[in-house]
């Protein structure tokens, strides 16, 4: 199993740089007060890190919420 890991991340990781050697002409990135001029392929693949990790967030989030909110019913069965 381990091996099977270090094969899939190495495979990741020569995709990536496959992508972004491919990827590679300047693209202007304008965020109001900060002006960027970064390769196409790092931004495409920072944006889409950014993107799971926001979303890994926002299921941990939604997991604690649910864990923390009472389920329907309890009330009733504590009072009772």
């Amino acid at each position: 199993m381990p091996f099977l890991r270090l094969l899939l991340a190495l495979a990741c990781i020569a995709f990536g740089i496959a992508f972004v050697a491919l990827n590679g002409g300047p693209v202007r990135l304008d965020l109001l007060w900060i002006e960027f001029e970064l390769p196409l392929g790092l931004l495409l693949l920072s944006t889409l890190l950014l993107g799971a990790l926001a979303g890994g967030l926002a299921m941990v989030l939604s997991g604690l919420l649910a864990r923390l909110r009472p389920a329907p019913g309890d009330d009733e069965a504590r009072e009772g």
